[in-house]
């Protein structure tokens, strides 16, 4: 009975450090987050992360769990043949989970950091998480262009769609100095990604037109 107690209460403690990593990694990036505040956020011993996890490396490979996004790709695959719609759908998805404070996927977030201040974790984020989205928003691109686009244009049509979505988390502090009365509720984070999908669409289908 008391080993089996143990085992509970081990378990409780390594669900809590996981959780309390994932947001203080978002919040403050690898650099910036301590052991100290993710222990103090799970109520565990410093000495927890190193029991559980190894070290802070070991504790962020755990906490990269990328599921969400692998969900999102999933069901956007099984949203239809038209692949407009499914680029609007996509957008919309990846658009709440970085800005929806109240369903923001942490992972998308601890990302999104990842890309604007490189820790040695971005090459796990790359390889497991970056490019299956880039390769699956890619061929999504490919339908709408008819095949009509070259490799390198198309590229550079996927980077344009994922730069105007990561802008508005990069961004945010700057946004808000600009426009205080701009908040990211379900409203605007709609507004916002049908303005990311039209303006997308546009490009796509002058750069297959222009190919032609």
């Amino acid at each position: 009975m008391t080993g089996a107690t143990d085992i509970t209460a081990s378990d409780q403690t390594r669900a809590r450090l996981l959780d309390a990593a994932r947001g203080v990694f978002a919040q403050h990036g690898f650099q910036g987050a301590t052991i100290r505040e993710i222990c103090r956020r799970a109520e565990a011993n410093v000495a927890a992360v190193n029991y559980h996890f190894g070290s802070k490396d070991g504790l962020l490979a755990e906490a990269l769990n990328f599921a969400p996004l692998k969900a999102l790709q999933q069901a956007n695959a099984r949203a239809g043949d038209c692949p407009e719609l499914r680029l609007r759908l996509f957008i919309r998805d990846f658009m709440l989970m970085l800005l929806d404070e109240n369903n923001a996927s942490t992972q998308c977030r601890i990302m999104a950091r990842e890309l604007a201040d490189p820790t040695p974790a971005l090459d796990q984020i790359v390889r497991e998480a970056i490019a299956p989205l880039h390769e699956f928003l890619g061929e999504l691109v490919r339908e709408i262009a008819e095949k009509k686009t070259g490799e390198a244009e198309l590229r550079r049509c996927v980077l344009s769609i994922f730069g105007q979505c990561l802008f508005y988390r990069h961004s945010h502090p700057v946004l808000q100095r600009l426009h205080p009365e701009m908040r990211y509720d379900d409203r605007e984070i709609e507004a916002i990604a049908r303005h990311i999908a039209e303006f997308s669409l546009a490009g796509i289908r002058h750069s297959a037109g222009a190919a032609r």
